[in-house]
């Protein structure tokens, strides 16, 4: 496998069965255990019948129904806890068992760890605390874990040390409103980035 999926001009293997893998399809069948077969199957009823016609927030209230989740957990970053609360508000309306952890949790100070402030005259900067946000949900007995603009970093420590299904419902991207990918949209960061493809019109 060449792994270089990005630059294929066709894809067929989305419509045409093209495998052009060079693995055993029953071998790839195989990696999956029944309960990863389950989540598929959840993910491909909530694609199927609302493709299109509902947002991300919602997507995920009807996965986690369709895979019979109780207890849902978000770990968000504490800038944003505005939206934390949007959020947390609308699946226990959904009706889930909800809990939240902010990232800065247990207020250790990044100056514990050597770590580099934001503002360094500050004379307690709490660093954020991905694996005890994972932990505290746990506990809880989170059966979904949801990840709600973690820094880049901090998210993979999340997602490696939860006990269960990890999904991202926000992407932190400070600069473009938690859109990264407004940088592939405009020309200006196109440009700014260095990113050049074919057919791309002369900004």
């Amino acid at each position: 496998m060449k792994c270089s999926c990005a630059e294929c001009p066709s894809h067929a293997c989305y419509a045409k069965g093209a495998n052009c893998t060079g693995a055993d399809r029953e071998a790839i069948k195989a990696l999956y255990t029944p309960e990863e077969q389950k989540i598929m199957e959840a993910a491909a009823y909530v694609e199927g019948t609302f493709y299109s016609n509902i947002t991300r927030l919602e997507e995920t209230a009807e996965f986690a129904r369709y895979m019979g989740y109780k207890k849902l957990g978000m770990a968000f970053c504490i800038g944003l806890n505005k939206e934390a609360r949007d959020i947390a508000c609308y699946y226990r309306n959904a009706g889930f068992t909800f809990f939240s952890v902010c990232c800065k949790n247990c207020s250790i100070p990044k100056k514990d760890f050597g770590l580099k402030q934001i503002k360094p005259e500050r004379p307690h900067e709490a660093m954020c605390n991905p694996k005890a946000q994972a932990r505290f949900l746990a506990e809880k007995g989170v059966e979904l874990f949801i990840s709600c603009g973690l820094c880049v970093g901090h998210d993979t420590i999340f997602n490696a040390s939860c006990a269960g299904p990890v999904t991202t419902l926000v992407v932190k991207d400070r600069l473009l409103g938690h859109n990264p990918l407004a940088a592939i949209y405009s020309s200006y960061w196109k440009r700014k980035l260095g990113i050049r493809n074919k057919g791309d019109e002369q900004a």
